[in-house]
């Protein structure tokens, strides 16, 4: 039970880190902030959020592969859009269709670094030795 809820609350994070990618990325693709550096911007903070998952999953998760679909199934399909859909509610109509564009042109990004992250975070996370105690 407890591996369950520390992988839903490690999709939450991602979910939420996603959310603040997006409002990052709306805040600086306002004419004449640095619209010309967009590129660089969605690629950085892409990476930086990869190796936020990677430290998130190794500290939460460990070494179970069963992570990795527990963490991505319910990211993907159900929090992403909840807090998608919330965010879009509280922003103003202009910065409601930036973050619909942003959100549809970075969605592949965005895939490639949570795969990368949470695999990557398994992949060189130690595993906890179990102690036999004596009978």
């Amino acid at each position: 039970m407890k591996f369950l809820i520390r992988t839903q609350v490690l999709a939450l994070l991602v979910s939420f880190l996603w959310i603040v990618y997006l409002f990052i990325l709306t805040f600086f693709n306002q004419p004449g902030r640095a619209l010309q550096y967009m590129n660089w911007f969605v690629y950085g903070f892409a990476i930086l959020f990869a190796i936020i998952f990677i430290f998130l999953t190794k500290k939460m998760i460990n070494r179970n592969r069963l992570a990795v679909p527990l963490v991505l199934i319910p990211c993907l399909i159900l929090y992403e859009p909840l807090m998608e859909g919330i965010l879009l509610r509280v922003v103003n109509e202009s910065n409601r269709m930036t973050l619909n564009f942003l959100s549809l042109s970075t969605g592949l990004i965005k895939f490639i670094s949570i795969i990368f992250g949470v695999v990557v975070g398994i992949m060189f996370s130690r595993v906890k030795k179990i102690e036999k105690r004596p009978l």
